[in-house]
């Protein structure tokens, strides 16, 4: 599927399978990119069980899923940081703002996030997203692996 025809149909109520498991979107949220100048869509999901800890992102033509996890860090931060054994190189910093919801209202217009992005340097593909929110310092962090559009299908 084209990514343009999957941005279209990946809209709030949605049931998306992504490498064959189901989730239904809950959120979409447009966030601009502060020092990039772009924007990119990010998605939560809910599996069958209820779980809400699952992002989907969309960027350019990268689609990326995560998991929530928690990983304890202090600013100002590493360049290299070490994860379940795997040495992580940060790729990125980021700030970003929240441009436009639908859905549910986790996030809402104005929201602002700092991100650090980590690459592993073992596993292509796959990284760590660690940020928190601006205002309330409330932490999201992501295990991200990079996917593609054949891993995703909508029914």
């Amino acid at each position: 599927m084209k990514l343009e025809i999957l941005l279209e149909k990946l809209k709030p109520e949605t049931i998306v399978f992504i490498r064959s498991k189901k989730f239904k979107i809950l959120e979409h949220i447009v966030w601009w990119q502060a020092k990039a100048n772009e924007n990119y869509d990010k998605y939560i999901l809910q599996d069958e069980e209820g779980k809400k800890d699952y992002r989907l992102f969309i960027s350019g033509d990268f689609l990326g899923f995560s998991t929530i996890f928690h990983y304890e860090f202090e600013e100002p931060m590493p360049k290299v940081l070490v994860y379940k054994g795997r040495k992580y190189n940060l790729v990125q910093d980021e700030f970003c703002v929240v441009k436009k919801t639908e859905g549910e209202r986790v996030y809402k217009v104005g929201d602002a996030e700092i991100w650090w992005d980590y690459e592993s340097a073992s596993d292509e593909g796959k990284g760590l997203s660690l940020g928190r929110n601006w205002n309330t310092w409330e932490r999201e962090d992501l295990e991200v692996e990079e996917i593609n559009r054949k891993d995703v299908s909508i029914k």
